[in-house]
């Protein structure tokens, strides 16, 4: 492997750990902007999930010997200063021979996959990455803080399950610090903004807010589903700003589903009401409690509906619940709640629609167990961290 390489590999670990500098979170922000593949790269190896799968397979491995073969080659090359700790070459070495295991198993032919057993393969656990304003990224799963400062002395709290922002008594309220929570595939978090407006967002979401708000508006942006309970503040609307489309309120309860890989956006109001803005922000429509827009991005058309609100908000009780959907749709959505890429080919795929429901805490086995055997005609096989489908036909 190149030294280009082992620079990439070392910016993971640092990332992974809550190290990296601002200098080199934008090095490593570069190199993921490259293409797709090292996208793809970054994603897996950080999972937690296949991480621990890895180390459990890298038991047998000799990683003392790999560990010191590597500092030689280190220390020969002078590329570092003395005094590094050696815990984290050692992540280093292990997330070198987790991509090496990782690159290989991308090109293991599907005809030579055969089934295994599936264990608990569970969907949303509370898994976040904080990015915050003074370059700190902090891996909310995996820290032993309390609490988190930050620039402008805002207090965050940290219970492990959510985060709540508080003023200071010594906080300057500032109008350009941003945070920016990251939801990871099969991860779900909870937040409490700084004027009291809980959020919950779902898995592959991301939401960009301010520190504290200040101004007319209380804007943040959403790209994902996300649901929120806004602290009524007249002199200041609260706007969610998501795929064109602006959703303004004073103090209600709604839902917002606009992942960037589909082709609507999902507006549902549960109490209150909002002020959706779309077209451009050209074309606005007054929602009622228990109406949903729904925002073509492509074509701009738009719909009203009064869907089953116990369906929109299942996902919050960790409920899987898809209505009149394809199976490629099914699969995407699975994608995000389970930490497992779909394996497919679009032309074996019926064009029906399908619904279904399924429990908390269902495992992606049971799940795919009675998608199988409803649709009728699929095969599925879950290998590594990928769920393959073909068709019986």
């Amino acid at each position: 492997m190149d030294d280009d390489f082992f620079d990439i590999v070392e910016l993971v670990s640092k990332y992974m750990t809550g190290e990296l500098t601002g200098t080199e979170r934008e090095s490593l922000d570069n190199w993921l902007s490259l293409s797709e593949d090292n996208r793809k790269w970054f994603h897996e190896v950080t999972e937690k999930e296949f991480i621990y799968r890895k180390r459990q397979e890298l038991r047998s491995i000799d990683v003392k010997g790999g560990w010191k073969a590597l500092s030689r080659k280190r220390v020969k090359e002078n590329r570092r200063r003395l005094g590094i700790r050696a815990l984290k070459y050692a992540c280093v070495f292990i997330l070198l021979v987790v991509s090496s295991m990782y690159f290989l198993m991308q090109r293991v032919d599907r005809e030579e996959i055969i089934p295994v057993e599936s264990a608990e393969i569970l969907p949303g656990t509370s898994r976040a990455i904080l990015y915050m304003a003074n370059g700190s990224i902090i891996d909310l799963a995996n820290h032993d803080r309390d609490s988190l400062r930050e620039l402008d002395g805002t207090i965050i709290g940290l219970d492990g399950e959510s985060i709540t922002y508080k003023n200071a008594v010594d906080s300057v309220v500032s109008s350009d610090l941003y945070n920016e929570l990251v939801i990871p595939r099969g991860g779900e978090y909870v937040l409490t903004l700084a004027d009291g407006t809980l959020v919950c967002l779902n898995a592959g979401s991301k939401l960009r807010f301010p520190v504290q708000f200040s101004g007319i508006t209380r804007k943040v942006e959403l790209e994902g589903e996300g649901y929120f309970q806004v602290a009524r503040n007249e002199e200041m609307p609260f706007v969610v700003s998501a795929s064109g489309v602006n959703i303004t309120v004073l103090g209600t309860e709604f839902n917002v589903n606009a992942y960037p890989d589909s082709n609507e956006l999902i507006a549902t109001l549960l109490e209150g009401r909002v002020k959706v803005e779309f077209n451009n922000l050209m074309s606005n429509i007054i929602l009622k409690p228990n109406e949903q827009l729904v925002y073509d991005k492509h074509t701009k058309a738009h719909n009203l509906r009064m869907p089953e609100i116990d369906n929109v908000t299942a996902w919050q009780r960790g409920e899987l619940v898809f209505s009149n959907m394809y199976l490629e749709d099914i699969f995407t959505n699975l994608e995000r709640k389970f930490p497992y890429a779909f394996v497919y080919s679009l032309h074996s795929l019926k064009k029906n629609t399908y619904s279904f429901r399924f429990p908390k805490q269902a495992n992606l086995e049971e799940v795919m167990k009675i998608i199988s055997q409803v649709v009728g005609n699929v095969n599925y096989v879950i290998k590594g961290n990928k769920c393959y489908v073909t068709s019986k036909e």
